[in-house]
């Protein structure tokens, strides 16, 4: 498969590669691309390039071991006795130079023995870091990155030179998988922008078809793969898919996520920090409002569709007879976060800061804050006529005069599809749909109409 994107790491490992010796630490989630990036970055170079497996210490000496004779072409390393990560670290720096070392999924080797730790920092302190050397370790568990690799209390602390916390793919290099993009924006919606999974739905020709092959069918890659993910970095599983089922049914404040699980909201907390921390759940403050009214959802986008349509349908997939009933949902709710990140990626308007915004139940959907403008956007996963866009932007209005703001307004929508946009943004609104997200943005509202308005102005652009 061609490389998709990755370029903007791929330049920081190029710069680290020019400015030996260096000590790279490499980390994200599984699946993310982390072991085809290094390998695609080592192509033209003298590198020593070790997976360490999921096994116990025993097995993962033996494949370094082979993996280390193959490199040096020294057969010796092979009947060498030792059950000490520090013989065969050391054994490698005497031996190397001028190269790339890649210590691949590392995070198993941690699991498997915690001194591999201290013994590698041994290591370069008195060997690597003295050598002409790149020296890149990677892990796909997060908390033991972050807690064994990346803390002051870990013995490697102060020696790396540089972090990379490798992100799933943003919409515009996820559509490079697909030939349809609207079908491609689809799958980015339900799944994000792993590669794996973008892969896996290009086989497909149909949405409908993809979540029932792979969602709604117990032999479909989807069916567990929730648990795979969760079940390497957490314990107690029950609590934390009981926490993730609460948010996907709508339980976005903690008080009523604690009541959908059943415990005490501050016996609650400490999971939903973990899923934080793990990226797999996100916290929301809203823009131009009070930082009490918190709310909490599921940031990962497989993770919200899994838990949407896959986990209520357990019994009912296992008989065949599961629905998409809540595909439009799962869309709806992506779609704004999609149209979020439209506007951060194409930046069709210009902005310092950007949000939701909601009080006593009411809600905007988008909040576009630069200086004293702020642009209010509502978002539809729908299609709009044009008296359907006039109803929206009329009750926009309405919300505009409860959001406690010393500047003036702007009003706008972005939806499916919206008919007459030009003619309203001649009129003075911000409008795009999906054929804007697509194609990359979409011109600004007409000049004439271009100033920004205060609350009580925005009547006359009717």
């Amino acid at each position: 498969m061609k490389f998709i994107d990755r370029e903007r790491e791929s330049e920081i490992l190029a710069r680290e590669w020019g400015n030996r010796p260096s000590f790279v630490v490499l980390y994200g989630r599984r699946r993310v691309g982390k072991t085809r990036l290094l390998r695609e970055f080592s192509k033209d170079k003298r590198a020593f390039f070790f997976t360490f497996p999921e096994a116990v210490k025993t097995l993962q000496m033996t494949e370094f071991k082979k993996a280390l004779s193959d490199f040096l072409g020294d057969g010796l390393i092979l009947k060498l006795e030792t059950d000490n990560w520090l013989d065969l670290l050391t054994y490698l720096a005497e031996r190397i130079d001028d190269s790339l070392i890649v210590l691949d999924e590392f995070t198993y080797a941690i699991k498997s023995d915690r001194k591999i730790l201290s013994d590698l920092q041994r290591v370069w302190d008195g060997i690597l870091s003295e050598k002409d050397v790149m020296l890149v370790v990677s892990g796909s568990l997060l908390g033991m990155i972050w807690d064994d690799v990346l803390s002051h209390a870990s013995p490697l602390y102060g020696r790396r030179m540089r972090s990379i916390h490798l992100k799933p793919l943003d919409y515009t290099n996820s559509l490079k998988f697909f030939k349809d993009p609207g079908y491609g924006i689809r799958v980015y919606m339900l799944v994000g922008g792993i590669p794996p999974y973008l892969r896996l739905a290009s086989r497909y020709e149909s949405i409908e078809k993809f979540v029932r092959g792979e969602f709604l069918s117990d032999y479909g890659f989807f069916y567990d793969e929730p648990y795979v993910i969760l079940s390497e970095e957490l314990r107690e599983l029950k609590t934390y898919f009981s926490i993730l089922r609460a948010m996907a049914s709508g339980n976005r404040r903690l008080e009523e996520t604690a009541n959908f699980v059943g415990l005490p909201a501050r016996s609650v907390y400490p999971y939903v920090e973990t899923l934080m921390r793990l990226g797999l759940i996100k916290k929301e403050i809203p823009i131009l409002g009070s930082r009490k009214a918190t709310l909490y959802s599921i940031a990962d986008p497989s993770l919200l569709t899994w838990f949407t349509l896959t986990y209520p349908q357990l019994d009912q997939i296992s008989l065949g007879t599961a629905k998409l009933d809540n595909l439009y949902k799962v869309l709806s709710v992506r779609f704004e976060e999609l149209a979020r990140e439209f506007l951060v990626i194409k930046r069709p308007i210009e902005f310092e800061k950007i949000g939701r915004w909601w009080y006593r139940g009411e809600e905007i959907d988008i909040v576009a804050v630069r200086g004293g403008t702020a642009h209010l956007i509502d978002v539809k996963w729908k299609d709009l006529g044009k008296k359907d866009a006039e109803r929206v932007l009329k009750v926009l209005e309405r919300k505009s005069k409860l959001v406690r703001f010393e500047g003036g307004f702007k009003l706008g929508l972005i939806a499916r599809r919206v008919e007459g946009k030009e003619e309203f943004r001649s009129r003075g609104y911000t409008v795009w749909d999906m054929e804007d997200v697509l194609r990359g943005g979409g011109p600004s509202p007409h000049p004439s109409s271009n100033q920004f308005l205060s609350s009580g102005a925005l009547a006359k652009l009717r």
